[in-house]
């Protein structure tokens, strides 16, 4: 979720809080470390003969909204990337490095303090309408005031009066703070360049609220626009004619959104569709099909994790929520559940971050441990200890199988639980209800928003979620706030990670989460598609930048 990156998170109108989906890499800049899962791109020689048009792709899960204001998850980050765009992203072939998009040269000051951008001239929008510096200025200052969920990116280090407009084609950024990490705020789809003429044609900008006609509504400057969205069927994306760039190969790109990964495989296998979400249960089930590819893409930042409620009984009990960490067989999970295509970590920072403590082993599967652990919380053998909820939602098998993993080990130390597997729509809402009402512990994942440490901090330990970031603990320690407000912002590399690693020892003592495991990526596809690359922002596992994709004759 989107990045749940969650899986990225996905939001409705009601409920916009996920994490997403999206992982996206962040700048050589202030000694930061940086993630490079590796780039191993499908051929991209077109000396093939031509092939169809027309890309038909199998989701699991359908977006909630084409708003990069608004959206939050995985899903809906991968449609807004092929729509909109932003002023810069992240080198196809080298993630250590910014290209232009939108801006064409950019430059900061020797403070940090300001950046200035250089704009892209003649691009147009989709519907015609003239792009220019004014556009930029509205669409960061709309994500400002409307202060929706992925809103926290933008405005951890922009307030209203940061952009000014210098002339047509220049814009000037002052930050409130020196952010070590805003170049790569810029690539993510929050930061995506809308029409004004549009957005004010349509209902405007109202403070804190939502667009209704912006959820499913598109005016960008992005290789494709949005044709049709037929909701809880399929998604049309069509080549935009007013493309400023070299025009996609592709004509049409079709997103038929399948819950079931039998329907999905059926239509991989058959050729209706060329690329396909297959769980991680299933990949085995097309490795030696013919005409069938999998690409491997490597580690990934997408992790899943448990949570707990620590605002409500049992787990407002710090030894509870320690003794539950102890009791989970982590191994079944990864090796038996995961097929081994996930590895474990010790959060909240995944492995290949700036700030992750490679010192610190992840939580031991100890039912001996957990079950003292339940006795000095006033619970031996289990005894008084209520039947707890434990949410999930149906992304694929293996959440529900994690479910009954998770139901078995604590019935191991004498805990009973109540699995509820919901629809993502009806999980939103859940996690959204309120501390009080929220099930006591559930799975959840997160996709990065831009790999940057704060970015696996401040959505899962933020006091006000919501709606900032994606803290379904609604877990909040001073402590560890006043760490993550001041370590992206300081320039000593040594300081930072001592903060990094100080949040960290704190959080696994405060146990909020259980961590599970970091995902390897890859994509599943006929062999007549190219193109494929591993996109850093979009989380390659389920996210796709279509522009670079072509097919040849079957």
């Amino acid at each position: 979720m989107a990045r749940l990156r969650l899986s990225k998170r996905a939001i409705g109108k009601v409920s916009a809080a996920v994490a997403v989906i999206v992982i996206v890499v962040i700048a050589a800049v202030a000694g930061y470390m940086l993630y490079k899962p590796p780039v191993t791109p499908t051929e991209t020689t077109t000396s093939e003969a031509p092939g169809p048009t027309t890309l038909v792709v199998d989701k699991a899960n359908e977006l909630q909204s084409v708003d990069p204001a608004f959206d939050y998850e995985y899903a809906g980050w991968e449609v807004i990337a092929n729509l909109y765009d932003t002023l810069i992203t992240y080198n196809k072939t080298d993630s250590s490095k910014f290209m232009g998009v939108l801006a064409t040269d950019w430059s900061s000051s020797p403070d940090g303090m300001v950046y200035t951008f250089k704009l892209r001239q003649g691009v147009k929008f989709s519907n015609g309408d003239p792009f220019d510096a004014n556009a930029v200025k509205y669409s960061f200052d709309r994500v400002v005031k409307m202060n929706q969920p992925p809103s926290w990116i933008l405005s951890q280090s922009l307030n209203l009066d940061s952009v000014k407009v210098v002339d047509p084609y220049t814009v000037e950024i002052d930050l409130t703070r020196p952010y070590t990490a805003f170049l790569a705020t810029m690539t993510t789809m929050v930061a995506s360049i809308v029409d004004p003429i549009a957005v004010d044609a349509h209902g405007g900008v109202v403070a804190n609220a939502t667009n209704t006609w912006m959820d499913s509504n598109v005016v960008g400057t992005a290789p494709f626009v949005l044709q049709e969205w037929i909701k809880g069927d399929h998604l049309t994306m069509a080549r935009n004619p007013n493309y400023w760039g070299t025009p996609p190969k592709l004509e049409k790109v079709i997103l038929y959104y399948k819950t079931s990964v039998q329907t999905r495989l059926v239509d991989l296998k058959s050729g209706f569709a060329q690329i396909a979400i297959v769980d991680i249960n299933h990949v085995s089930d097309v490795q030696s099909v013919e005409g069938i590819q999998i690409q491997s893409l490597g580690v990934s930042a997408h992790i899943d994790f448990i949570y707990f409620n620590v605002k409500i009984a049992p787990f407002n009990n710090t030894l509870a929520r320690q003794a539950v960490v102890h009791a989970i067989n982590y191994e079944a999970i990864m090796s038996g559940i995961n097929h081994n295509l996930t590895v474990r970590y010790t959060g909240p920072f995944c492995d290949g971050l700036e700030g992750y403590d490679m010192s610190l082993a992840p939580a031991t599967y100890d039912p001996t441990l957990a079950k003292q652990l339940l006795a000095q919380a006033g619970y031996p053998d289990g005894a008084g200890f209520p039947t707890i909820s434990y949410l999930y939602y149906s992304r694929d098998a293996s959440v529900a199988l994690i479910a009954q993993e998770v139901q078995q080990d604590l019935a191991n130390i004498g805990i009973n639980v109540n699995l509820l597997g919901v629809s993502f729509s009806t999980y939103i809402n859940k996690i959204l209800a309120g501390p009080k009402d929220v099930p006591e512990m559930g799975w959840t994942e997160w996709y990065a928003d831009y790999l940057s440490p704060d970015d696996f901090v401040v959505p899962f330990a933020n006091p006000d979620f919501p709606p900032v970031g994606w803290n379904p603990a609604y877990y909040s320690n001073p402590q560890v706030t006043k760490l993550y407000t001041d370590a992206p912002y300081n320039p000593d590399a040594a300081a930072r990670l001592q903060m990094y690693h100080s949040i960290t020892s704190t959080m696994n003592e405060d146990a909020p989460y259980a961590w599970l495991g970091q995902f390897t990526s890859y994509q599943v596809f006929r062999s007549n598609v190219h193109g494929i690359y591993n996109n850093v922002i979009l989380g390659p596992a389920n996210s796709l930048d279509y522009s670079t994709i072509y097919l040849t004759a079957t």
